[in-house]
């Protein structure tokens, strides 16, 4: 059976297509004929080469001393050195090597061809004509001129296309960062390849020893003070970061300074993520998430978590979702009893689970797809499994689809936590904890107003039952669904624009194993209601955000990638709070993690609230519960713009009047 496979016509396209825009000045097509007569022709050529540099060598000899030189110039004996170094080229496999692609391996051929042949020549030579033998001088420099020549065939052609054809193929100019093992590499590489279209300017090094020096001609300019002057200098459009032992706080410094030249940057790995130790121009990346978020990487601790989960019956809600399929990974390297994994979305249950099932064979795993709503049903798995710790994850999170859908965002974060604490406490968990959301701070949004009475009732439950209840606040996690990074890098692959809401606009970020972490260590110590936030750092600003995400994915900003301003959408604030005006913070044996202490001055009666908004959901008075809701919290109806639209499938959508 034959099988035919074609090139796609689009991939035909664009290989013709890229063909074709290459200009004619700048081709770099090297001398490549047919196989079998660039081949000959090298052969050929060398031993022309060979027989020349002999040649050279007796008249030199001749000439200039009074050494007897024997058999050396007769016809026999110059077929014979011809055809001894043509078998040890052959023998070192310099025939073979191709002329564009001479390196290392061809020069230590080329040498060790020079000194074998010299060798037998030499023996040769004293048993030929033992009273009149060929001096040594002779083939010392026999082999001397013959290697340069050798050498000047064949890396002439390689030379040239690193030399001369690199300023018409090499579009980038950039400025290497570190002059040690890692920048030097990189800079060899990009030396000996002149189709990386990438052009080597300068290195920078805070060595004071490596300054004025050089490396593969590139001379080492000075520290970091000097990289924006060097930057402009040599109108580089790149910098490359190649310093793979560099730490967190060093790389962030670095980036710091990186950030001002305002162009791309790409960046090594670490030594630890780096195989085999082996730098390449493969491994260059684009700055991590960790690096653009100028937060130190947290590493979890083994023992806080088998302490807390080890030989526990742990139940994940939305363990589908960005923190709560983390938050199953690090739950599962703690040894649990079981792990039970619920969500509603079937996709996002089955990857998670498949991922935590071939990670941790060992662990006993069991997905359940469940609506939290659903109490029947959630009372039936709460007693069927008799789950001992519960992580409460799931929740609706897009700050837009809840100000279209304010009553799911009431049915499914209100009254789906009220639910499943309240079936914790009826089956006797022994903790839970409660994922909420900055947003619930002074709430302007319905999906902020839904966790913050989400927090209320997790909050009562504890402390009316003394129960080991608890809630952790905190701000963006970079990377799960519908965070901002993700949408900036979905629109920078793209080709923009980014799409920043407003200038001034500020958020708390953190990496999702962070936030994970930190999790796991409050409700390792929390109790009776208490509300723990995180230590989430300075606040970014949105707008330089999107600037660096784009000098980080190698554009420059507002120039190859535009950035517009769209405004603050409806429930956006300029500037989120991590805590109430009538809370404060106060430090754990954590310093990452703060407990909130303070009485609520305007408390609501949560149980009837909960109750009251079922009563509406039931009968699908969306209506009365949004006007309830206003009554109930009348900071928030007096946050709020005066006309929302909202998106009720129950009856014709329309419009709610909202007061000003």
């Amino acid at each position: 059976m034959s099988h035919t496979f074609a090139l796609p016509a689009e991939g035909k396209a664009t290989a013709e297509s890229k063909t074709a825009s290459r200009p004619q000045g700048s081709s770099t097509r090297s001398w490549t004929p047919s196989y079998p007569f660039s081949r000959v022709a090298v052969v050929v050529l060398d031993l022309l080469v060979v027989f020349a540099a002999y040649s050279i060598a007796l008249r030199i000899l001749e000439a200039y001393t009074s050494l007897k030189l024997g058999i050396a110039d007769t016809t026999i004996f110059i077929t014979l050195v011809v055809a001894t170094k043509g078998l040890a080229l052959w023998h070192f496999g310099v025939f073979r090597g191709s002329l564009r692609y001479a390196g290392i391996r061809e020069l230590v051929g080329l040498n060790g061809a020079m000194f074998l042949s010299a060798g037998i020549l030499f023996v040769a030579s004293h048993l030929a004509a033992p009273e009149s033998p060929v001096p040594l001088a002779l083939f010392i420099l026999d082999a001397s001129l013959c290697g340069m020549a050798l050498g000047t065939v064949h890396f002439s052609l390689r030379m040239y296309e690193s030399e001369i054809a690199r300023p018409h193929t090499a579009s980038k100019r950039v400025v290497i960062i570190g002059a040690g093992d890692g920048g030097a590499s990189i800079l060899r590489q990009l030396c000996l390849n002149p189709d990386s279209g990438i052009r080597p300017m300068a290195l920078v090094d805070d060595d004071p020893r490596k300054v004025g020096s050089s490396i593969c001609g590139v001379p080492v300019v000075g520290g970091l003070a000097r990289l924006k002057h060097t930057v402009s200098t040599h109108d580089a459009s790149e910098i490359l970061i190649c310093i793979p032992s560099l730490t967190r706080t060093q790389m962030r410094r670095i980036l710091a300074i990186c950030k001002e030249c305002d162009i791309p940057i790409r960046t090594l790995p670490t030594l630890r993520e780096l195989v085999g130790g082996n730098v390449s121009l493969r491994d260059l990346q684009r700055v991590q998430i960790e690096d653009v978020l100028q937060r130190d990487r947290i590493t979890p601790d083994p023992a806080l978590t088998r302490s807390l989960l080890e030989g526990k019956v742990v139940l994940v809600t939305g363990a589908g979702g960005s923190i709560g399929s983390e938050l199953c990974l690090q739950i599962a390297a703690a040894g649990p009893r079981r792990l039970i994994l619920l969500d509603k979305s079937e996709n996002s249950l089955f990857y998670s689970h498949l991922g935590i099932s071939e990670k941790f064979p060992g662990v006993e795993t069991r997905p359940c797809l469940a609506d939290i709503t659903d109490e029947n049903l959630m009372r039936v798995i709460f007693q069927r499994e008799r789950p001992e710790l519960v992580f409460h994850a799931a929740a609706f999170k897009h700050v837009g689809m809840m100000q279209l859908h304010p009553y799911e965002a009431i049915r499914n974060n209100a009254l789906g936590t009220s639910i499943v604490a309240r079936l914790a406490v009826e089956t006797g968990v022994q903790r839970f904890v409660n994922i909420s959301t900055d947003k619930s701070v002074n709430p302007r949004c319905y999906m902020g107003l839904s966790k913050k009475f989400a927090e209320m009732a997790v909050k009562h439950l504890g402390e009316k039952h003394q129960a080991r209840f608890l809630n952790v606040r905190f701000g963006n996690v970079a990377g799960s669904t519908g965070s901002v990074l993700r949408l900036f890098n979905e629109q920078i692959k793209k080709g923009g624009p980014i799409r920043v809401t407003d200038p001034q606009a500020t958020r708390y970020f953190m990496s999702i194993p962070e936030a994970v972490y930190l999790i796991l260590c409050a409700a390792s110590r929390g109790k009776h209601g208490e509300t723990y936030i995180f230590d989430m750092g300075e606040p970014i600003n949105i707008y330089q955000l999107a600037r660096t995400l784009s000098l980080f994915a190698g554009y420059r900003p507002e120039e190859e990638l535009p950035i517009e301003f769209i405004g603050l959408r409806d429930g956006e604030k300029v500037h989120e709070e991590l805590w109430e005006s009538w809370e404060r913070p106060l430090v754990t044996e954590n310093p990452l993690l703060f407990v909130l202490k303070g009485t609520n001055p305007a408390p609501i009666d949560i149980v009837s609230a909960i109750e009251t908004f079922e009563d509406f959901l039931k009968t699908r008075n969306h209506d009365g519960l949004i006007q309830y809701i206003d009554g109930l919290m009348p900071s928030f109806a007096h946050g709020q713009i005066p006309r929302v639209e909202v998106q009720d499938y129950s009856a014709e959508a329309h419009l709610v009047e909202m007061p000003s």
